[in-house]
C-alpha cells in the first residue's frame, strides 16, 4: 500500500474521529442544504458518509454570508484572520481561519519551499496586500521555516511598491521569486525600463563615473532581471497557470520554475516538482476528489443530474474532470468544494522526486469565469452589466474572446445589438458599464489586461453545449500559446 492510500485511510478515520461532518452541520453554509438531502447527518461515517453529501461552491458561500450572521456560520468561537478573494461576483467571500488553520497551512507552504531552497535562500514575494490571502504569505513563510528550523530571509512587495523598493532588491539581491506568473514578467519589463533611470540617479548622487557609463550602455542594451539577479535559481508561481509564461519567466529571470496551487477558501496546496509534468498535492490536511468528464457532461444536459466522485488515491492515469476538495479546517471546513478548475491525472505511481501520489494538470476551468490571469470576472456578471437599460441601444447577444497581447491578456467584446440609436454612444454606454463593476476598473488601471475593442454585429453565432445553452466567453488558441517578449 503506498504512502498517499495510508493517507487516506487515515483520513477516512479523521472524519469520524473528529465528528468533521456533523460539527460542519452547524454552520448555515451546510445545513440548509444538507437537511434537505434527509440524510440522518449523526449517523454518517467516513468516506461512504461524505460521498452522500451535496457539494457545495463559491455561489453557495456567497449567498451564505449575503444572509446569514457570522455566528451562525462559522464553527470557533473566535477568528485568528479574515481572508478575502477577489470579488468575481461582485461580491467578495470572507474566509474565517483561526490561528491554527493559518499554522498549519504556513507549515504546508514552508516544507515545499525547503524541498528546493537552502535557508540562506532570499525569496523577493510579490503579494497583493491583506486582506487577500498572498499578503499573509511572506509573514507565514518567515514564521514557519523559523519554526522548522531554517528560517528564510523575505523581501516583500506589493506590484506598486516595487519600483520604490528597487535600491533595497539592487544591495539585497533576491535568490527565489514567489509571485504570479504574469506580474513577474510585468517586473522584468519595469527593471528594463527603469535600470537607465536608477543607474543615472545613482550616479549623480555617488558622482560615479562607472555608474554613468552602465547607466548609458543600459539604454543601448536592455537589462533583464537576470542581469541584476544573477545567484536567482527558482521561482515560484500561482494564481494563474504558469505553463504560457514559463519560458519567457525562465529567460528573463534566469532561474527555474515552479507551478503552486492555491486557493483562499481552504487547505490542500499543491506544487510542481524538478520533473515539471503536473502537481503534487500532498494533501496532509484534505481530501481530494476528482468528478469525471463524463459525469460532468451528464450534469450539463441534465441539471437534476448529481454526478459522482472519485477520490483521487482511486483515480486512474488519463482522467480528466473537475476537481472537489474536502478539508479539516477549524472555523469553517470546505466540505466537498468545487473548486471549479478542470484537472487532468497526468501520473498515479510514484514520481522519481518520492511524492508516491497522483500528479494532477490544471487544465482550464468549468464555469463561467472570464479568465483574465491574475483578474477572474464573472460572465454572469458582465451578462448583468451589459444588460442595462441604455437609451442609445439594447443588447440582444454577447460574446468575449480571451486572446494574449505579449503576456497581458486581451479581450474582445462583440455585441448583437436588438436596436441601436447611435453606434458610438452605445459602445461608450457599455464601456462605462463594465467600467463601473471594481473589478474590472481595478485590472484594466493596472494594465493587467486589455480591453482590445467593442464590436457590433449584425448576427453573433453562439456555440451551444449542454441543454441548448449558449457559451458566452471563448478562448483563442494564442490565449495558452508560448509567451515571447
Amino acid at each position: 500500500m503506498s504512502q498517499y492510500q495510508e493517507l487516506y485511510n487515515a483520513h477516512e478515520k479523521r472524519i469520524d474521529d473528529t465528528e468533521l461532518l456533523q460539527k460542519a452541520y452547524k454552520s448555515a453554509l451546510y445545513h440548509n442544504k444538507w437537511k434537505e438531502t434527509k440524510v440522518d447527518i449523526s449517523k454518517l461515517k467516513g468516506y461512504k458518509g461524505l460521498k452522500s453529501l451535496p457539494f457545495i461552491s463559491a455561489d453557495d458561500l456567497r449567498i451564505t454570508w449575503e444572509n446569514n450572521t457570522v455566528e451562525d456560520i462559522i464553527l470557533t468561537e473566535t477568528v485568528g484572520f479574515w481572508y478575502t478573494t477577489s470579488g468575481s461576483m461582485g461580491n467578495k467571500k470572507w474566509i474565517p481561519w483561526t490561528f491554527n488553520d493559518y499554522k498549519i497551512a504556513g507549515i504546508g507552504l514552508a516544507k515545499t519551499l525547503l524541498k528546493f531552497v537552502s535557508a540562506k535562500a532570499r525569496v523577493l514575494s510579490i503579494v497583493l496586500p491583506p486582506p487577500f490571502i498572498s499578503g499573509i504569505a511572506p509573514f507565514k513563510l518567515l514564521q514557519n521555516t523559523g519554526d522548522l528550523g531554517y528560517p528564510i530571509e523575505v523581501l516583500a512587495f506589493t506590484p506598486e511598491y516595487v519600483q520604490d523598493g528597487f535600491g533595497l532588491l539592487m544591495k539585497r539581491k533576491p535568490t527565489v521569486i514567489l509571485g504570479t506568473p504574469s506580474l513577474a514578467l510585468r517586473m522584468a519589463e519595469e527593471v528594463a525600463e527603469n535600470t537607465p533611470k536608477i543607474l543615472k540617479r545613482q550616479a549623480e548622487i555617488q558622482k560615479s563615473i562607472k555608474l554613468r557609463i552602465a547607466s548609458i550602455a543600459t539604454k543601448i542594451k536592455k537589462i533583464y532581471p537576470k542581469n541584476i539577479f544573477k545567484d536567482m535559481t527558482h521561482g515560484f508561481f500561482g494564481g494563474e497557470s504558469l505553463d504560457p509564461f514559463r519560458k519567457a519567466i525562465e529567460d528573463k529571470w534566469g532561474l527555474e520554475a515552479f507551478d503552486l496551487f492555491a486557493f483562499t477558501e481552504g487547505f490542500s496546496g499543491g506544487y510542481e516538482c524538478q520533473e515539471h509534468n503536473g502537481m503534487h498535492f500532498p494533501s496532509e490536511n484534505a481530501i481530494m476528489e476528482i468528478i469525471p468528464e463524463k459525469e460532468l457532461e451528464k450534469e450539463a444536459n441534465d441539471p437534476e443530474y448529481v454526478p459522482e466522485a472519485v477520490l483521487f488515491s482511486e483515480a486512474e492515469k488519463g482522467m480528466t474532470g473537475e476537481m472537489v476538495i474536502t478539508d479539516f479546517k477549524e472555523a469553517l471546513p470546505m466540505i466537498r468544494y468545487r473548486v471549479r478548475d478542470s484537472i487532468k491525472i497526468v501520473s498515479s505511481d510514484e514520481c522519481s522526486c518520492g511524492e508516491d501520489g497522483p500528479k494532477v494538470k490544471i487544465i482550464g476551468r468549468t464555469d463561467s469565469i472570464i479568465n483574465l490571469g491574475i483578474i477572474r470576472l464573472s460572465a454572469i456578471i458582465f451578462d448583468q452589466l451589459l444588460r442595462k437599460e441604455f437609451n442609445s441601444g439594447k443588447v440582444n447577444l454577447w460574446e468575449v474572446l480571451v486572446t494574449r497581447e505579449n503576456f497581458r491578456p486581451k479581450i474582445i467584446l462583440s455585441v448583437e445589438p436588438e436596436f441601436v440609436k447611435n453606434e458610438e454612444d452605445f459602445k461608450k454606454d457599455l464601456y462605462d458599464s463594465l467600467y463601473s463593476f471594481d473589478l474590472f476598473q481595478r485590472g484594466l488601471d493596472n494594465d493587467l489586461f486589455i480591453l482590445d475593442e467593442i464590436k457590433l454585429v449584425n448576427k453573433l453565432k453562439l456555440e451551444i453545449y449542454g441543454q441548448g445553452k449558449s457559451r458566452t466567453v471563448r478562448y483563442h488558441p494564442d490565449f495558452y500559446k508560448e509567451v515571447k517578449i
